[in-house]
């Protein structure tokens, strides 16, 4: 109880933001927006491991062309990827892909069918994401908030480009 207390002073390097919406965001807006893209990026990560087990599985099949489309589709997610973790480190966050990935659930046990269904279980995960997303652009419009606006425009364009790509890729379950 009486034990002495040590203050540390911690020291934050210059923090380079693409879009600026760490300093333009209120902290608790922007926890909620973490939060929104954390859990976009596990879905993301999700269907990455999904995409990963599918191509294993497609490894030996000749039709080029599928290989090529689930190839595409494991880029596209790739990148999306990439983007959630610097948009939410550019807000002051913290995540690390690998550690998501790891935990991500994806056994090669599954069989392709069931690939397919979770991958389509992400895709209405991501629709949720993306009108949350799109609700987030909204309050940043409205509270005339240019830095935040972009960076949830971008959020959200990114989004529809990886939705649209699964959905005429993969259009029916």
């Amino acid at each position: 109880m009486n034990a002495p207390q040590t203050l540390y002073r911690i020291s934050h390097p210059l923090r380079i933001s693409r879009y600026g919406a760490h300093i333009s965001l209120s902290t608790a807006a922007r926890i909620d927006v973490i939060d929104a893209l954390t859990q976009t990026l596990r879905t993301t990560v999700s269907i990455q491991a999904q995409l990963e087990c599918i191509e294993k599985k497609l490894h030996n099949v000749s039709f080029r062309p599928v290989q090529q489309m689930f190839c595409r589709l494991a880029r596209a997610n790739a990148n999306y990827t990439r983007f959630l973790v610097t948009g939410i480190a550019d807000l002051g966050g913290y995540t690390q892909a690998e550690g998501l990935y790891s935990l991500s659930g994806a056994t090669e046990t599954q069989c392709f069918a069931d690939c397919l269904a979770d991958i389509c279980r992400g895709m209405r995960q991501l629709q949720v994401a993306d009108a949350m997303l799109r609700e987030f652009r909204e309050c940043a419009i409205a509270n005339k908030d240019p830095a935040s606006k972009r960076l949830f425009e971008e959020c959200t364009r990114r989004n529809a480009q990886f939705l649209s790509l699964i959905k005429n890729n993969l259009s029916h379950e």
